[in-house]
């Protein structure tokens, strides 16, 4: 394995700033795009296409052929998340930089490393099983492309199992499969208060402030308990079966650890009667991710807002559906705000939760992969995360396989978001004995 190459490939596809949520980097999204497709060329795919958009297609590739072999769909994402906040980062985010065994970048392990060790584990000489590949580049802004494109073309998920590798082991040394993934409702809540700003002087005291109102209705949506107050929204949720929580007491999740060397806090938050992994793979969420309003430049104007936003998601676990938390988070919205404000929610992007069996045979090669290559095979396990085109996936039935090489520490969509370039090395072959093991097989 030629390391120093692969590196060179993959800073470049790292240097692209393909951030799919910034109109502003529409063009570096189509050239994440061109990334992908020069190097399924190069693997000798003879169907390569983008499809569904200009500016951030899903790239399709078909081939080579080889006949009497099972095929199997790779999907995964070429846009990343923003930066921001750009301060934080100890080197440039579109800089990849390495430091103590570690690749630095944003997308090196979402997902644009995970991508790129699925690729590199072919052998265009003999490529095992016939391939097929949906690489977008919307998955970090609901995946609205690739649904749509499904809708039209829904043959382009046939195949005999479907490879997913965005996600990461457990722990160091403990490689997984998912079994769930949370379902995403992404919102903006916006109150407002008057007509226009409002000088301060003037009319502070008695006019109605709305950031202070929207902060009011934020803390009634969701108590300091970490108990989400929207009427049923808990009547679908279900408890994971006592042998699977029986399971997760089995893996080595360290809470302190996970306080002090992923959250990087002082204290862990929410609904104390259940442990944290329930917390993070059981229990539907509701975060505040910006607030919008007011004065925010420099230097000092004093207007009391007349609006605000707050940008909000919630993850849905199993049983939960989309269309459902929709209604019952824009009727408490309704009923919680004052009569003087007037409050409503607009939905951006999200999915329904995923549920996966692993008894498919093709779970037990990958197993078998990571056995060869790592010396353990996997762990089954949830994740609190969610990859919105999954359920569409698996639409004509293949089983989907979510795993992934990245680490619980990777800093996913945060500053100095990394990659364990040990990780990248084993990667590749363990997809390489897998591609092996499925194409040995027959027709599944």
């Amino acid at each position: 394995m030629d390391q120093e190459r692969l590196l060179r490939e993959l800073s470049e596809f790292l240097r692209i700033p393909s951030v799919s949520t910034l109109p502003a980097h529409n063009q570096d999204c189509r050239a994440a795009a061109e990334w992908v497709a020069a190097e399924l060329r190069r693997l000798g795919c003879h169907d390569v296409a983008f499809l569904g958009s200009e500016t951030h297609p899903v790239v399709w590739g078909k081939g080579p052929d080889v006949p009497g072999a099972p095929t199997l769909l790779i999907y995964g994402h070429y846009d990343v998340q923003p930066p921001d906040p750009l301060a934080e980062w100890t080197t440039p985010p579109f800089e990849p930089t390495q430091r103590d065994g570690k690749l630095y970048a944003r997308g090196s392990a979402d997902d644009k490393g995970q991508v790129f060790c699925l690729l590199k584990a072919i052998d265009p000489q003999n490529p095992r099983v016939n391939f097929r590949f949906l690489i977008e580049g919307e998955e970090e802004y609901g995946s609205k492309v690739l649904f749509d494109l499904l809708k039209r073309e829904p043959q382009r998920v046939r195949a005999d199992a479907v490879v997913v590798a965005d996600m990461s082991y457990v722990a160091p040394g403990w490689p997984a499969v998912y079994t769930t993934l949370r379902g995403l409702c992404y919102a903006e809540i916006t109150v407002r208060t008057s007509k226009t700003d409002l000088h301060s002087g003037e009319y502070g005291g008695a006019a109605p402030n709305a950031h202070e109102e929207l902060a009011r209705l934020l803390t009634r949506l969701k108590g300091a308990d970490g108990k989400i107050n929207i009427p049923g929204l808990y009547a679908a949720v279900k408890r994971p079966p006592k042998a699977e929580l029986a399971a997760w007491k089995k893996l080595p999740f360290n809470e302190k650890d996970f306080l002090n060397k992923r959250v990087q806090g002082k204290g862990l938050v929410g609904l104390k009667k259940y442990s944290v992994l329930e917390r993070l793979w059981a229990l539907p969420t509701f975060e505040i991710h910006g607030i919008l309003g007011g004065f925010t430049g420099e230097g000092a104007k004093t207007v009391i807002p007349a609006a605000a936003t707050a940008k909000v998601s919630m993850r849905l676990v199993p049983n939960q559906r989309l269309a459902t938390v929709e209604r019952q988070l824009a009727a408490a919205v309704k009923r919680l705000a004052p009569k003087h404000v007037t409050a409503g929610v607009q939905f951006l992007h999200g999915a329904d939760p995923a549920q996966i069996k692993v008894d498919n045979p093709a779970f037990k090669l990958l197993d078998e992969a990571f056995k060869r290559v790592t010396g353990r095979g996997t762990v089954p396990a949830r994740a609190g995360g969610s990859i919105p085109v999954v359920p569409a996936l698996a639409s004509a039935g293949a089983p989907v396989i979510l795993t992934g090489i990245g680490l619980p520490d990777d800093r996913l969509h945060a500053p100095n978001e990394k990659l364990d370039l040990k990780q990248l090395w084993d990667g590749i072959e363990v997809f390489r004995t897998f591609y092996e093991l499925l194409g040995a097989q027959r027709r599944m």
